[in-house]
């Protein structure tokens, strides 16, 4: 049985890198984007929401799929007292504030469709605010 490939392992490995390059491609692309070229035409306080839903992204995806490929690639759990003590709570912190911030995202653009006039007057500053709040 010695020199026996398992290509569900390769396989399943190949998976998670192509996800956590996904992901952090995807989401340092909207940061960047966001930040420094002013890329979005949006609201400016549906961008502030979408930066920090990129940033919870960033954080659920990297404690998930580091676990696993570590799994995968030595067949045992290397980082279980770290994982279980510190990385499961990060995971389902940020998980949670993803969720959080596609709630208020949804919420905000229900509110600016409704109170146009309104929504002229909330700032960036309020966004991010709110944002705090929710982390």
């Amino acid at each position: 049985m010695t020199g026996m490939i398992n290509y569900g392992g390769l396989s399943w490995i190949s998976y998670n890198i192509f996800v956590i390059l996904s992901s952090i491609l995807g989401d340092t692309t909207i940061l960047v984007g966001s930040i420094k070229y002013n890329a979005f035409t949006l609201h400016k306080i549906m961008v502030a929401i979408i930066q920090h839903l990129a940033v919870a992204d960033l954080i659920t995806s990297s404690m998930y799929i580091i676990d696993l490929i570590v799994y995968n690639v030595s067949g045992r759990y290397e980082l279980r007292e770290f994982y279980y003590r510190v990385g499961i709570w990060v995971y389902y912190f940020s998980l949670y504030t993803s969720l959080f911030f596609t709630a208020t995202f949804t919420t905000m653009k229900l509110l600016i469709i409704k109170y146009p006039f309104r929504a002229r007057l909330w700032t960036k500053r309020k966004a991010h605010l709110v944002c705090a709040i929710i982390w």
